[in-house]
């Protein structure tokens, strides 16, 4: 689907990615986790190629417009109602008028916002715009959907729903890239978690095999959180 090799990243005299080479394939959830300053949102940039950087970059059997990308900012308009939003963005991939009306009543529906479907985004509940804000990146029925931090800030019931959601996704077969601060997410939606320290590839594999071998080693039922203070501290030796 995706294969980077050798990708570097610079800003100034920083180095937000180094040398990281990786292949994320078709039909997995990828959890990108890293303490803040890592790189996860460098490496999204550089796979939704939103900056320059050095290194090869290859889609196989994908395009740019194969990609839907949720930022961990709020990309909806305010002033548009939900069902305008959801016109707007299907009208940037340029998708027929009719076909697009269906499709955006179809994800409305299925994220429970027929009742605000007239409402503007700026009247809605924090629960509902970050509803409203995975949609849109739906609404092409993109071949990869990109998260980045998006239940950040909503309440318990909104988050549970939207993981729910993601999750019917990843088992009909949708690919995503997940990025989140919140552990047990990761651990619940991510097939193959990618760890991240100082911009380098610190630690990869699968998400129940990276747990067991952690839970073997400290002979204690372990969790993603053991897995990730380990990685920590040994990126700190």
């Amino acid at each position: 689907m995706i294969e980077l090799k050798h990708i570097t990243k610079r800003y100034k005299k920083l180095l937000a990615l180094v040398d990281f080479s990786y292949k994320f394939e078709n039909e997995n959830v990828y959890g990108i986790l890293g303490i803040n300053g890592a790189g996860k949102s460098t490496l999204i940039n550089c796979i939704t190629q939103n900056v320059s950087f050095d290194g090869e970059l290859n889609y196989v059997d994908l395009n740019i417009w194969d990609i839907g990308y949720v930022p961990q900012e709020l990309a909806i308009y305010p002033e548009l109602s939900v069902m305008d939003n959801m016109l707007f963005f299907a009208s940037v991939y340029k998708i027929e008028k009719r076909e697009a009306r269906v499709r955006s009543m179809e994800l409305i529906e299925t994220a429970g916002l027929k009742e605000k479907i007239n409402i503007k985004a700026s009247d809605l509940s924090g629960g509902m715009k970050r509803k409203l804000n995975l949609i849109t990146g739906l609404v092409h029925n993109p071949k990869l959907l990109i998260c980045d931090e998006v239940c950040i800030g909503i309440d318990p019931i909104s988050r549970k729903e939207i993981l729910a959601y993601l999750k019917e996704l990843k088992n009909n077969g949708l690919s995503i890239i997940y990025t989140s601060h919140y552990l047990d997410e990761v651990e619940y939606l991510c097939d193959k978690i990618v760890f991240l320290d100082k911009g380098k590839l610190a630690l990869e594999g699968e998400t129940e095999k990276l747990i067991k071998k952690m839970s073997d080693t400290e002979n204690k039922k372990a969790d993603l959180s053991d897995v990730f203070i380990n990685v920590l501290r040994k990126e700190g030796e």
